[in-house]
This record gives C-alpha cells, sequence and structure tokens, in this order.
C-alpha cells in the first residue's frame, strides 16, 4: 500500500439535521494518527449536540494533486503504514487502538449514517464503510482487502462486518484471496445498497438524508438498535427489548397519532 499522501483533513458541513463530513487527503486519501483522531472528535462533537438525525460520510472522489499515471478516484485507500514501521511498541500500537476508537464512536452515533463512496474504498476505507448504516456508491468503484499478503488483518472491524453483510463465503474470497469486488458486484452481494452516476451521487445520497430524516429521533434510534442486535441475542430477548423502547417511546412521548391534528408531544401531524 502506498504512503504517499498528504495530511488528510476533516471538515463537516452541515444543513439543519443532516451532516455531511468528508476526508479531504489526496493520493489514495489514506488514514493517518492525526487524521483518525480528528475523526473520532468530529463524531463525537456531533453525537454530543444531538441535532444531527443523518451523517454522511464521504471522501474527495477525484484528486485534486494527482500523481501523473496515477489519475485514480478514492474514497479512500485504508491506513498509512509508516506508524507501523516505527521502532517504538507503543507507537505501533497505537494505530489499532484508535481505529477502535473511531470507528467505535461511528458504530455508535444516534443518528442513521450513510457511506458516500465517490471512489475506490480499500482496506480501511472499506472498513469506513462497513461501520455505516448504508452504503452507496459511484459505478467506478472498486472494494479490496489486500493486507493480508503484508501479514496484517485490517483495522476496523472489518472482519466481522463483512461476513454479517456478505456472508462467510465472500468475506473469505475478500479477506483471504484479496478479490477485488467492482461496484456491480458489490449490489449483487448486498456489500452497497445501491450504484449510481457521479453526477447523481449527492443527489441521492441526499434524497436517503431526508427520507431518513421523516423519522421520529427516538424510532429510529430504537430501530436501528434493535435490528443491529438482532443478530447477537436471542429472538426473546429481542421481543423484549422491543417491548422496552415501544415503552419508552410512549413515555417520552416522542410520536404522532394520525388525524389528531398534534402529536402527543404537541408537535404537528404530519399524515
Amino acid at each position: 500500500m502506498s504512503t504517499a499522501n498528504k495530511q488528510q483533513r476533516i471538515t463537516v458541513a452541515k444543513q439543519d439535521e443532516i451532516a455531511v463530513l468528508t476526508m479531504n487527503g489526496t493520493g489514495e486519501n489514506l488514514w493517518t494518527e492525526e487524521s483518525l483522531t480528528e475523526f473520532s472528535d468530529q463524531i463525537m462533537a456531533l453525537s454530543r449536540n444531538n441535532d444531527t438525525r443523518c451523517l454522511i460520510i464521504t471522501g474527495p472522489g477525484s484528486d485534486p494533486d494527482p500523481v501523473p499515471g496515477q489519475e485514480k478516484n478514492w474514497f479512500c485507500g485504508g491506513a498509512d503504514l509508516a506508524a507501523l514501521a516505527d521502532d517504538d511498541p507503543i507507537t505501533r500500537a497505537s494505530m489499532p487502538r484508535l481505529f477502535a476508537q473511531a470507528f467505535g464512536n461511528l458504530r455508535r452515533f444516534p443518528g442513521v449514517t450513510i457511506a458516500a463512496i465517490n471512489g475506490n474504498a480499500h482496506n480501511e476505507g472499506l472498513s469506513l464503510a462497513l461501520n455505516c448504516d448504508f452504503r452507496l456508491c459511484v459505478n467506478a468503484a472498486s472494494f479490496q482487502f489486500s493486507v493480508g499478503h503484508l501479514g496484517l488483518v485490517p483495522f476496523g472491524g472489518s472482519s466481522q462486518l463483512l461476513p454479517r453483510l456478505v456472508g462467510e463465503p465472500w468475506a473469505k474470497r475478500m479477506m483471504l484471496m484479496e478479490n477485488t469486488i467492482d461496484a456491480h458486484q458489490a449490489l449483487a452481494i448486498g456489500l452497497v445498497e445501491d450504484v449510481v452516476e457521479p453526477c447523481r451521487l449527492h443527489a441521492v445520497v441526499q434524497s436517503w438524508a431526508e427520507k431518513l430524516c421523516q423519522q421520529r429521533p427516538m424510532a429510529s434510534r430504537a430501530v436501528k438498535q434493535l435490528i443491529e442486535h438482532a443478530r447477537m441475542r436471542p429472538l426473546e430477548t429481542g421481543f423484549a427489548a422491543e417491548r422496552e423502547w415501544q415503552a419508552s417511546i410512549m413515555d417520552h412521548g416522542d410520536y404522532r397519532v394520525p388525524g389528531k391534528g398534534v402529536g402527543k408531544d404537541g408537535t404537528p401531524d404530519r399524515g
């Protein structure tokens, strides 16, 4: 993996209940210790404000400063492995810790997250997308894990998230054989939810975000958590958790009754 990458910068643009976080690196847009820390801090800040219903995460797409002959579009190419070459064991250990912290904060984000994959997503770039609730990509995107031959396991939880999403056989093909998957194959195996032309990605992702924001906040958090936990706990335990969420929603009054003019929380009824 190339480590030629200018400092990746994390920017956030917010409009109403939708935030767009962009990783503005060049080259393969690789993760560094600094960008991971900045990413984690931005996610935590948005979580604390509690007014972001949908978070869109994207990359630079086209490289503003391409190396001649390497003009590819990148969402994120993974981790800058330079830190792993350091003689200090504490420095080497910081990379997996930072990925665990940053992507853990992303998974726990109270709103819904969408990866707007506007270029290739490899290694920890693909791990980032796997930690989001939804993944939409451009038709030229490719997906690959390619660090196994270096003796590494990708950071960011991909060994657990990928098989849950696409099944064990495809996960093994991607991680053990380092197969590259194109956008349409990714759609066919369930790795992404939609494939669009690059010129349409922003509009399509925005429409998804707006539709997601129509859900009441508490119901959205409940459904997201219940679906995720359904993979890990017995059915009857899941039924009990669903009833607990329903009771909590009733107690908080965060719902509307159609035809009654206003919801229990006093907000106008939309239907």
